[in-house]
């Protein structure tokens, strides 16, 4: 089942020189281990490096808080170039010369916008569970994405560790509050499955 995700990365952005107001970095990289959310409800989650194989990049925009009313570069003029590496999913965007393209460049410049995201469908995943008696978290494998909608500059992330300047790195933790309640509904379905093999299925 295909579900919609809106992701936040530590990235490595920054602005290129030339004068020409054209950023570069990686929205995404691969295999990169993250604990999503809190230890009690949250996983550990990374993207394989195959995941991207099947994406679909073509209809892509940059912008600025997820604002798709602010478009700052899109793929379909060949503004914003997105390649899947060995790294991960590198970004070079040019944007535009308007009045929110030349505040959010300087502002990137500057490093005092510092964090991006992306929002995407996940195609597939793969999860595996930990021993109900150990202390070690779940772990989900992004194994495959299906459209991707935008990639964003952002003010103020859900999550305070996501990075995306002049020098940033590592993939850091992600707006998930749709995957927290199907997470929820997980755990509980595995406690009644307990539940039903020490009363000997008689619930």
């Amino acid at each position: 089942m295909e579900n919609r995700i809106l992701r936040y990365f530590e990235a490595e952005m920054r602005a290129k020189d030339g004068g020409n107001m054209e950023v570069e970095g990686y929205a995404l990289k691969f295999e990169k281990e993250t604990q999503i959310g809190s230890k009690k409800w949250g996983w550990l989650e990374k993207i394989k490096r195959t995941a991207l194989d099947g994406a679909d990049l073509s209809d892509v925009v940059f912008n600025f808080n997820h604002d798709m009313s602010n478009i700052l570069a899109g793929t379909r003029n060949e503004s914003l170039t997105l390649t899947a590496d060995n790294t991960g999913l590198k970004t070079v965007a040019r944007i535009a010369d308007t009045s929110t393209g030349r505040d959010v460049y300087k502002l990137i410049e500057e490093g005092l916008i510092c964090r991006m995201s992306f929002m995407a469908i996940i195609s597939a995943s793969e999860w595996i569970w930990a021993d109900d008696d150990s202390d070690e978290s779940d772990r989900r494998e992004i194994t495959g994405f299906g459209r991707f909608y935008d990639v964003s500059a952002v003010t103020f992330p859900a999550y305070e560790d996501t990075e995306l300047g002049t020098r940033g790195s590592e993939v850091a933790v992600r707006s998930f509050s749709a995957e927290l309640a199907q997470r929820k509904q997980q755990i509980y379905e595995r406690q009644i499955n307990r539940m039903e093999k020490i009363l000997g299925g008689k619930m």
